[in-house]
């Protein structure tokens, strides 16, 4: 029984010094080439569905200002490609492929997206007539979001809630080709002050394509009614899986990582402590049994005192 107890409780002591404690998530650190590709699958108007993969790959620092402030941001380069599929009411269902780049822009300090750049272009064929028909789209946005209140500040605690409000001004043109007709456009323009809600929700391990992670799961909630999860790792100095619903609470977006390379999350050789650690809580286990043993040997088996023979003829 003692023995159990000597055991037991040297283990505790080991494994309490590896047992997962809840701690505040780090701001990212990142280094030029740093990347990450992502698996995603997303659902747009009509019905549009877009399958494919997408990178991100960090630049330079770079000197930035939006409506008069100054600031330095992280430039992060995105390009992608991929397939899609759907249908336009009245006119037929529609397949093809599409390319997308892109560069944010992120205030280095805050790690807030204060620019966004992206176009996005795809050709296809319409069918549904009596001959297939081609179509070609592409749409541009440039957005830029000035912060007005940071309520979501880094690191993030467990259990934190917090909000951003920004002031947004959106561009953004779409033009549609159909065969031989002229061109179509729409093109929209909006600046408004919008506040986006955050919620740390859990820790959760996941396993993606890009192997498994410790991951904390973060609640992001637009002013349009629909929210999304991010499983942010700051093993992977990202997120490692993304999902995003609409007002109505439909899915409409899955994004997975596939594979990496974050330089400030990669072990450095050094000491190694884990083995040094597990090695000398062995030993402290060894030794508690072995004086756990003699304590107890030397009570089975009281030695003697010892006493000098008698001399001749004292008896």
């Amino acid at each position: 029984m003692r023995r159990t107890l000597v055991v037991g409780l040297a283990l505790a002591v080991v494994f309490t010094a590896f047992a997962p404690r809840a701690a505040a998530v780090p701001r990212p650190t990142y280094t030029t080439g740093d990347s990450w590709t992502y698996r995603r699958n997303l659902t747009e108007a009509f019905d549009l569905k877009f399958s494919g993969n997408t990178t991100l790959e960090a630049g330079a620092v770079v000197p930035f200002s939006i409506d008069g402030v100054h600031m330095d941001a992280l430039e992060l380069y995105a390009s992608g490609g991929g397939t899609f599929s759907g249908a336009f009411p009245g006119f037929g269902s529609v397949r093809g492929n599409w390319t997308a780049t892109g560069t944010d822009w992120w205030e280095a300090g805050s790690w807030k997206m204060v620019r966004s750049v992206l176009r996005l272009s795809a050709d296809g064929l319409l069918s549904g007539g009596v001959t297939a028909v081609p179509v070609t789209f592409e749409l541009r946005n440039d957005t830029t979001a000035r912060v007005l209140d940071d309520g979501w500040p880094w690191p993030i605690p467990a259990n934190a809630t917090g909000f951003v409000t920004s002031r947004w001004n959106t561009t953004q043109n779409l033009t549609v080709v159909f065969g031989t007709l002229p061109p179509q456009y729409n093109e929209i323009a909006v600046t408004a002050d919008l506040t986006t809600g955050y919620a740390w929700n859990r820790t959760e391990r996941v396993t993606v394509p890009a192997g498994t992670f410790d991951a904390d799961v973060i609640r992001e909630a637009g002013p349009e009614g629909g929210f999304r999860l991010h499983w942010y790792s700051a093993r992977a100095g990202n997120d490692v899986r993304e999902e995003e619903y609409n007002s109505t609470g439909a899915k409409v977006l899955t994004s997975e990582l596939t594979a990496y390379h974050y330089a400030a999350g990669q072990p450095t050789p050094g000491f190694p402590w884990l083995l040094v650690l597990v090695a000398t809580s062995a030993a402290v286990v060894v030794v508690l049994l072995v004086v756990w043993a003699l304590r107890s040997r030397q009570r089975r088996n009281p030695i003697e005192p010892w006493m000098p023979p008698e001399p001749p003829g004292s008896s």
